[in-house]
């Protein structure tokens, strides 16, 4: 009861707090969004460009993850040094993150330096240099990335697994690219990827914070007038993909001292009506240690050492993935739980108390996430750049609310018919 009313008194605060957004699309094909928030004196700013590590070429696959690391490497005017210098004088921290269908530039200050931060961020964002000699460290640290990435049985598993659910499509391929490829890149690739992303078309800047929104969108207009968009023909949204058209089960041979197992079932992309269903599911199913999996599984059954479920937010198609960690004598054993389990869940109706349990962990942890300006500020653009529009951030935790459980049982039987994909991961690798 106590984890229920903190819930409650958390979705109600921020509404108190925070001012529905301002929005303003550009003739550049910019659109910015601000959301004034009064009850903090931190400003958070995200510029969000579509595309990411899917709209790679293949024989490129990590210069997404390259240039990320090296964006914020220098400027004409400023080093490495000068640039975490002034950031650290400022109280800033800004980052670079690149995803499977963006890249995003932002962070956080408080508001008295953003004047400061500001001219800072245009300059990064605008104006790397992309040093060479970082480029080579931040390559190094990549490499070795990808050299370590197949230490962990996990790792192992999930990328054979999207190799064989995604095939060719870029959603198969590990994000940080390969040694090959990373290898292989070039400075001038790194510039022209980096002139590629950095198109008005699509970007959607976001600012939070107690800021004075007629000045910030007079900043933001400069900013629109300066940043034209180039001719470029660089894809920003990954093609769809295919899916395997019969169930499909391999091994990987490994010396782990642990099996594993992983085995999925393609979902809708996070732009379907039916991604609040499946994000149901698998907080029904698998979220938890009180969810079927955990307790049958583990608990009962004694079979795993962990055994869990996900489901990525991916623009161009996903999965309902389960995987569960066990000694190698129980593999088998353990997989055919799963099974069992999963054809439970599939044959009956979730009952009114649990389907308002999984409702409540979603919209609790959904908006928790949104306590600080600078996660507001991400949701608002990630929502935007999806094309579910800045709106669904309210929308998303009503749309969880109007699931029903028969909704969720006819979903979950169209789901779990699907073709499967297994990866089991056995000792017996050199």
């Amino acid at each position: 009861m106590k984890r229920f009313l903190l819930l409650v008194c958390l979705m109600s605060a921020p509404a108190a707090a925070v001012e529905a957004p301002r929005v303003r699309r550009f003739d550049n094909g910019l659109t910015w969004i601000h959301r004034t928030v009064t009850h903090n004196r931190i400003v958070a700013a995200e510029l969000f460009l579509p595309g990411g590590d899917a709209v790679e070429p293949a024989d490129r696959a990590g210069v997404t993850r390259l240039l990320s690391a090296v964006w914020i490497k220098g400027t004409p005017t400023r080093n490495a040094l000068q640039i975490a210098q002034q950031m650290e004088s400022l109280g800033a921290a800004f980052g670079i993150d690149a995803q499977e269908d963006f890249v995003a530039v932002g962070g956080q200050v408080i508001a008295d330096n953003w004047p400061q931060t500001r001219e800072l961020f245009e300059d990064i964002v605008f104006h790397p240099t992309l040093p060479a000699d970082e480029i080579e460290k931040e390559r190094e640290a990549l490499l070795n990335s990808i050299r370590t990435r197949h230490e962990h049985i996990f790792n192992v598993a999930e990328e054979r697994f999207r190799r064989e659910l995604f095939g060719d499509h870029a959603y198969g391929r590990p994000d940080e690219g390969t040694e090959k490829t990373v290898k292989a890149l070039s400075r001038e690739e790194l510039v022209k990827w980096h002139a590629a992303r950095l198109s008005p078309r699509g970007a959607v800047l976001v600012t939070v914070g107690p800021l004075d929104a007629a000045e910030t969108e007079k900043w933001v207009e400069g900013l629109a007038s300066r940043w034209r968009a180039e001719a470029s023909s660089a894809p920003t949204v990954a093609g769809p993909v295919t899916y395997p058209a019969q169930s499909r089960a391999v091994e990987e041979k490994r010396n782990f001292e642990q099996g594993y197992v992983m085995l999925g079932f393609p979902g809708a992309p996070v732009t379907d009506a039916r991604y609040p269903k499946i994000k149901l599911i698998n907080a029904l199913l698998g979220a938890g240690m009180s969810s079927p999996l955990f307790t049958v599984v583990r608990e009962r059954a004694g079979l795993a050492y962990e055994v869990s479920s996900f489901y990525a937010s991916r623009a161009a198609g996903s999965a309902l993935v389960i995987y569960a960690g066990t000694d190698p004598k129980n593999l088998d054993l353990a997989e055919k739980k799963i099974h069992s389990v999963v054809a439970d869940f599939v044959s009956r109706k979730p009952s009114e108390d649990e389907l308002n349990d999984a409702k409540n962990l979603l919209q609790g942890h959904y908006l928790m996430d949104h306590q600080t300006n600078s996660r507001i500020a991400w949701y608002l653009g990630w929502w935007e750049l999806l094309g579910k529009g800045l709106a669904y951030d309210v929308q998303y935790p009503a749309d969880i609310g109007a699931v029903t459980a028969e909704d969720l049982h006819r979903e979950a039987q169209a789901l779990f018919a699907r073709p499967s994909v297994t990866v089991r991961v056995r000792n017996g690798g050199r």
